[in-house]
């Protein structure tokens, strides 16, 4: 399926990270705010670490959520209602490999989280029981094993679910890779991670074959593949996705372009909407890197992330793209 495109035009997208939706009301400034910026895509994380900001019968509902599930807040549900009514559409974001993290160390405090259900299932780097959730230099947190069976099916299950139970424009995949190499028992690991989103694939356009699939990558293919195992040219190359979503998060507007150009090359064909960073206060930076993306051959720009105190710079992110 090819994202929307209204005349053909250069298409703008937002990141929405899951802390802006645990209330009905900052999902409704949040809807107003993408009208308001004629920002019509909205890729919005509802699976961040093995937790639902939906109703969910696979996965806990989330600890951030504002109230209990049973009072009747879905901000999944809330979103798509909301969003059909003004016209915005909503893509439903899941991490994948990542489940959990948290600065204080903590661990999940529902038993049924995956961390706490199945251990068996945890990436064990070095034969640690779990990666640490406060994360390192080089990881965020905890990861499944992709390797494991078990472990796979469950996050094709859940991703499945999102799809079958709300009419979501699109399905975003995040966090579909190692958190690096070396933590894999082998470098053919690369196939779990490819076998994830082959499964998805299958299971999403069995239900509704018009869904739009969408993934955030390592803008460098020989990076994403040899750092993280990620082998996203291949997806492409499959048409296991629709839309690649090139992560350039570079102050440097020219190692943008040049991110942003490998990425092209590495998928002509696929629609591709380059990832930029919102840098506090950067209008101008941000209007220079669209343009970059536009220069790269990009078919559209999707900015990390939506954040109302940066107001200033997604009104010059969206400006700047509707030229």
């Amino acid at each position: 399926m090819t994202p929307s495109r209204a005349g053909g035009s250069f298409q703008k997208a937002l990141w929405v990270v899951r802390d802006r939706i645990t209330t009905k009301t900052a999902i409704d400034d949040l809807l107003a705010d993408g009208v308001g910026w004629n920002i019509r895509d909205l890729v919005v994380q509802v699976r961040g670490r093995g937790d639902a900001y939906y109703t969910s019968t696979l996965e806990p509902r989330a600890e951030a959520i504002d109230g209990p599930a049973d009072g009747g807040f879905d901000p999944l549900a809330q979103l798509v209602r909301g969003g059909a009514a003004v016209g915005v559409r909503i893509h439903a974001w899941a991490n994948g490999t990542f489940v959990w993290s948290s600065p204080s160390g903590a661990l999940p405090r529902s038993p049924d989280h995956i961390v706490n259900a199945h251990p068996d299932w945890l990436l064990r780097p070095d034969g640690v029981k779990y990666l640490d959730p406060v994360g390192g230099s080089d990881w965020e947190g905890i990861y499944i094993d992709p390797t494991v069976g078990a472990a796979r099916a469950h996050t094709v299950d859940v991703f499945a679910d999102i799809v079958r139970r709300y009419p979501v424009e699109g399905f975003h995949h995040d966090y579909i890779r190692y958190p690096q190499a070396t933590y894999a028992g082998s470098p053919d690991d690369h196939a779990a991670i490819t076998a994830i989103v082959r499964e998805t694939t299958a299971r999403l356009r069995a239900l509704r074959p018009e869904i739009v699939i969408s993934a955030a990558v390592f803008p460098d293919p020989i990076v994403a593949r040899e750092r993280v195992l990620q082998r996203w040219p291949e997806w492409v190359t499959e048409k296991l996705i629709d839309l690649v979503c090139p992560m350039a998060y570079r102050t440097d507007t020219s190692e943008v372009r040049k991110l942003l150009r490998a990425a092209r090359a590495a998928a002509p064909r696929t629609t591709m909407w380059g990832g930029l960073m919102a840098y506090a206060g950067e209008r101008e930076r941000v209007r220079d890197q669209v343009r970059a993306a536009r220069d790269a051959g990009c078919d559209g720009v999707i900015l990390f992330a939506y954040d109302p105190k940066m107001r200033d710079v997604i009104d010059a992110f969206a400006a700047e793209a509707e030229r």
